[in-house]
């Protein structure tokens, strides 16, 4: 094989992602499920009326009848209620994602994949080295990549031309071995290089998913448990049941949709972690980015190095005798992707000093200010107008019903 001539760094550094996948359906979307709302029983919708809403909000839908269906199945089969409030928060969410498109085409997709591909290509790290190294033993396998990635016209499409570039140059049946084997980890480092992070009707988010993945096997995931679920997420059920869990399977304390909408397009908390953000800066009059990272992740793991948020509460509780030390502080950041969050001393002490410096509630939540990067996106766009635009579709949703 052509990775053999080059040196074991290269080899590592050329796995970018993707892998073959059968549709078996995934064992932790099949079988964990969410704690349903409490008493939210109450004005639920029949199939007849969330058929009708999901015909309002696309008109020229052929199969109403069948997301109608799958709709109402993804919040029960989550534990959650098919009222009024949840079924037009999907619908909401789904038709701003893809119109009711299980796989979404992409305009210009294949034009934007193959430049980000050449921008990368030009990079110093060992990956491309790796790369170019054999894109010249081999140009025909560069040829040929790029040609699949021409032709995209899909998130999946992209997905399968780098199964197939790795497949020309590896086995990946090797490298499942040696996670079954060795627990390498070879899998979660492929799943790290891939670009492709929210696919499906709902733009769900790969690493939300491939969490429940996680915690319900209780091991690290080797590639076919990776592309598995990946497959699963490109089907319309599989992309509704884990859009709905990653949408509303979660206890928020948000009183409005639009900072759960946020938080769909930035992570969850982002919409509370960046409220929390702007007290912080409001005390010590410090300019902080509001993204809803109160620490800095590589990758989904939390850096030992403090990030500005964390800097700024220790200097705030140092200065105003707030008794948070370093080990607390970062103890209690921890939390801050769950919602014991806010029953921190960290969370409460800042809250509690902001009321008594301001007189004024500190605000628990507030739409995140991200920009957005992606090679599916044509024009520049952020959070805000993410949660603003679905917010819209929810409102139009709720009041179609009450007519």
């Amino acid at each position: 094989m052509v990775l053999k001539r080059l040196p074991r760094m290269c080899r590592v550094g050329l796995l970018t992602m993707c892998a073959v996948a059968t549709l078996q359906f995934p064992p932790l979307l099949a079988k964990e499920l969410t704690r349903p709302n409490a008493g939210a029983e109450h004005h639920v919708l029949s199939h007849r009326q969330t058929h009708r809403l999901v015909r309002l909000a696309q008109p020229k839908l052929k199969d109403v009848a069948g997301w109608a269906d799958d709709i109402l199945w993804s919040l029960r089969f989550s534990g959650l209620s098919p009222n009024a409030e949840n079924v037009c928060a999907l619908i909401a969410t789904i038709d701003q994602e893809s119109n009711f498109k299980a796989n979404p085409p992409v305009h210009g997709l294949g034009k934007r994949a193959v430049s980000a591909f050449q921008n990368w290509l030009e990079e110093t790290d060992f990956k491309a080295f790796g790369l170019r190294g054999i894109f010249v033993v081999d140009p025909s396998i560069k040829r040929r990549l790029f040609a699949r990635l021409l032709a995209a016209r899909t998130e999946r499409d992209i997905d399968l031309a780098y199964r197939k570039l790795i497949g020309e140059i590896l086995s990946i049946r090797f490298l499942i071995q040696l996670d079954t084997d060795y627990g390498l980890g070879a899998g979660e480092f492929f799943e790290a290089q891939n670009e492709i992070t929210t696919i499906g009707s709902m733009q769900v988010s790969v690493a939300s998913a491939l969490e429940f993945e996680r915690r319900y096997l209780d091991r690290p995931l080797n590639l076919e448990d990776i592309y598995r679920v990946r497959d699963f997420l490109y089907t319309r059920r599989g992309g509704l049941l884990a859009g709905t869990r990653q949408l509303l399977g979660y206890r928020s304390g948000y009183t409005r949709k639009i900072y759960r909408f946020a938080d769909y397009n930035a992570g969850r908390y982002s919409s509370r972690n960046a409220a929390y953000q702007w007290v912080v800066s409001q005390i010590d009059g410090s300019e902080l980015a509001l993204d809803g990272d109160l620490l800095i992740y590589r990758g989904q793991k939390a850096s030992p190095v403090p990030s500005k948020t964390e800097r700024v509460i220790l200097r705030i509780s140092q200065t105003h005798g707030l008794g948070l030390n370093a080990t607390v502080v970062r103890q209690d950041l921890r939390l801050e992707k769950a919602f014991e969050f806010t029953e921190t001393a960290t969370f409460r002490r800042i809250g509690a000093f902001y009321k008594a410096t301001f007189g004024l509630e500190p605000p628990f939540a507030r739409v995140p200010e991200i920009k957005l990067e992606s090679v599916k996106l044509d024009r520049p766009l952020t959070t805000a107008w993410f949660a603003r635009r679905v917010e819209g579709r929810y409102r139009r949703c709720l009041s179609r019903n009450n007519r």
